[in-house]
């Protein structure tokens, strides 16, 4: 369960976790899915990217519960591991 703070209702903060994690997997995968993805980003081109996540996130969000769809996108299971390379390129630059 899920709510959106801007509408005045609580959020439920594990979901928001979740929710990271499954992003930074989801950016690994497409990036090396197609690899010149980062310069497409940097010149504002986005049709691969939105592509990528139609065929493999949004086609099938309602059919496959979260780890099913996690696991046939990017091949394995919600892992941390993403994410925490992600925080430390972004805040210790490693």
């Amino acid at each position: 369960m899920s709510f959106n703070w801007s509408m005045g209702t609580l959020g439920y903060f594990p979901t928001y976790t979740m929710d990271n994690l499954n992003a930074a997997q989801l950016m690994h995968r497409v990036m090396l899915d197609n690899p010149s993805l980062e310069s497409e980003l940097a010149r504002g081109e986005y049709q691969n990217l939105l592509a990528w996540l139609r065929q493999k996130v949004h086609s099938q969000g309602q059919r496959q519960p979260p780890q099913d769809l996690m696991k046939s996108a990017t091949g394995e299971p919600t892992k941390s591991s993403y994410h925490v390379e992600y925080l430390r390129k972004k805040f210790l630059n490693r």
